[in-house]
């Protein structure tokens, strides 16, 4: 069985939705295989205010109804007690509360993101999921972690690289109870240490304070800011450790080049305004094309045009043909398949700023996001350059 013949058999399904990579990519695959899913999201204290947003602007950006259930998951029965159990108490709450609002909106079959790469005996939540009757697509059709993230790269997904993210719960050692103050300070302390530029990690709480967990690129530059990390964390969880067994990265980034095929679409315009083609750029990039460009050149007799370039994912041909048909006055769109080399890219975050980071093969770079540091030029009064220089770039 495949994604495609699962959803056949499903079509109106209901997807538990985290807007991680796993969840993301199934409910992606229910709308490319033309079911009508529904997207549930259980907003508990086990989650972060980042985490909500994520989940709310990739089911808008996938066209999908987000429906989401506000649990008190430290009143159910196993859970604020924090035993070896708790996830299995936890997720039992979650999937009856998913399975319940899932039954009265008609839904026929409640999914989840469970791939074929997890190991489920060392899940006890797997067990709930198992009495509750709720189906993982994406494990019964035996997709891996590597696979799905190599799929959702080529859909143009945006959590195709995003880290892995354990709900809060998991920082706070097993057998001491959970409380909303420990778990304020478990979501205060990691956003603060994202705000520094770091990814990837955990803060775990200690009987002293905190134990601060990276992945190993990122140790020599904790090392580097250690009291700078120490004021910022000392307040909100007391001592602070650093763990120097690196973390494993939740994102396997490769040694070498990432290569993949993409669609050049082109199309040439002798008849259309510079606003009107403007307006048929920007829609084909708020669907998603990977880059658009223009290009003057000359046609037979001598005639000025534009050459339209739009560059997209090779799966989604038909859909930006089309709507380069729609917007210019074309009557015809070229296309051709290029192969494409590139390096391994990631999002992150640097004093409230975006940074994209590229690396692979012993190549590394990294380059702020232009919006973020003209507005914090403008709040600050200050120049461009003076900000780039504030996040030592």
């Amino acid at each position: 069985m495949d994604l495609r013949d699962f959803f056949s058999a499903h079509p109106r399904p209901a997807v538990a939705f985290s807007g991680g990579a796993d969840s993301a990519f199934l409910l992606w695959s229910a709308v490319r295989w033309g079911a009508q899913p529904t997207a549930y999201y259980v907003k508990t204290a086990f989650q972060t205010d980042a985490e909500d947003a994520d989940a709310q602007q990739l089911a808008e950006s996938l066209s999908v109804p987000l429906r989401v259930i506000r649990l008190d998951a430290l009143a159910q029965d196993g859970v604020a007690a924090n035993g070896p159990r708790r996830c299995y108490f936890c997720k039992k709450a979650i999937f009856t509360a998913i399975l319940a609002q899932a039954a009265a909106d008609g839904c026929g079959v409640v999914l989840e993101g469970t791939n074929a790469s997890d190991d489920v005996d060392d899940r006890p939540g797997w067990q709930a999921l198992q009495e509750l009757g709720v189906l993982s697509p994406l494990r019964l059709c035996g997709l891996t972690k590597p696979e799905l993230r190599r799929l959702s790269r080529e859909a143009g997904l945006p959590t195709w690289d995003k880290p892995a993210a354990a709900c809060l719960a998991t920082r706070i050692p097993t057998n001491t109870p959970i409380t909303p103050e420990a778990l304020d300070r478990v979501a205060r302390a990691e956003a603060a240490v994202a705000a520094l530029g770091f990814s990837d990690f955990r803060v775990r709480l200690t009987a002293e304070g905190c134990r601060l967990e990276l992945t190993e690129p990122q140790l020599f530059r904790a090392l580097s800011l250690r009291e700078t990390l120490v004021e910022t964390l000392s307040p909100l969880v007391g001592t602070v450790s650093l763990d120097l067994t690196p973390r494993q990265p939740s994102v396997t980034v490769p040694d070498g080049f990432l290569n993949d095929t993409v669609a050049e679409l082109q199309c040439n315009l002798d008849d259309m305004t510079g606003e009107d083609i403007a307006f048929a750029s920007s829609r084909l990039l708020d669907a998603g094309a990977l880059d658009v460009w223009t290009a003057p050149i000359y046609m037979k007799k001598n005639r000025p045009a534009v050459l339209l370039t739009c560059l997209c994912p090779a799966h989604r041909v038909e859909e930006f043909t089309r709507l380069m048909l729609r917007h210019t006055t074309t009557l015809g769109v070229r296309r051709r398949d290029c192969e494409r080399t590139v390096l391994h890219r990631t999002v992150t975050q640097r004093d409230g700023i975006r940074v994209k980071c590229a690396g692979g093969d012993g190549i590394a770079k990294e380059k702020a996001e232009f919006n973020d540091l003209a507005e914090r030029a403008m709040e600050q009064n200050c120049t461009l350059a003076e900000v780039r220089k504030s996040l030592h770039f």
